[in-house]
């Protein structure tokens, strides 16, 4: 593997926390019962608007997408690193894997200026040569295209290219793309993700990305 693509969200940084305050901040001001934690973790993966859009439907209030997300866009601006964190060893792995002469990419579906802002506060943005969100083009996971046009404007061939991610949409994604794609098992997803899908490794720690490429 010479060309690493990670996606952000359960599997660079754990967020879940910041994401659920958010949305929660929202639903209260708008008059919304709150939900647990772990229901809005289930609903992470495909961007915000599709995290406000899942949670709007289980509590049967579609009908308040426009006030709920611009709330949450005003409130999670201000509050995205309030207690996200990279997970425990991942600066060593980016750093050796850095070391190693490897390109490394971000692709996630959150938006680029939250995905921008977050790597940027957790000082790791220098480690990727080009960051992805889900606004950056039309499309975004589970479609191949931003994986692709990744590999296109970077001479990557897919043999040499893995996606890293913990949703369903990484996997589709990577599986689209043609590139291998490494699953991790820390993420927002359990391991019943596995009995769907096939995958190339399976990452209990972020130090076990390395295997991957050496």
């Amino acid at each position: 593997m010479k060309y690493i693509l990670f996606d952000l969200d359960g599997t660079l940084v754990d967020s879940k926390l910041d994401l659920a305050n958010a949305l929660n901040e929202a639903f209260e001001y708008f008059g919304l019962r709150r939900l647990p934690n772990e229901k809005i973790y289930s609903f992470v993966g495909g961007g915000v608007r599709k995290l406000i859009e899942d949670s709007l439907e289980f509590v049967g209030a579609s009908d308040k997408f426009t006030q709920v997300f611009d709330y949450f866009l005003s409130h999670y601006h201000e509050h995205l690193l309030d207690h996200t964190k990279l997970y425990k060893g991942m600066e060593y792995v980016l750093n050796t894997l850095k070391n190693m002469g490897i390109k490394m990419f971000v692709v996630s579906n959150k938006s680029e200026i939250f995905t921008v802002k977050i790597l940027e506060g957790l000082g790791i943005i220098h480690y990727f040569d080009r960051v992805i969100g889900g606004d950056t083009f039309p499309f975004k996971k589970p479609s191949p295209e931003p994986l692709l046009f990744v590999l296109e404007k970077y001479g990557a061939k897919k043999e040499e290219s893995l996606m890293v991610g913990d949703s369903e949409n990484d996997i589709e994604a990577a599986k689209a793309a043609g590139v291998k794609v490494a699953w991790v098992s820390y993420g927002f997803r359990g391991r019943e993700i596995l009995n769907k899908y096939t995958v190339d490794f399976v990452i209990d720690k972020p130090e076990d990305i390395l295997n991957c490429v050496l």
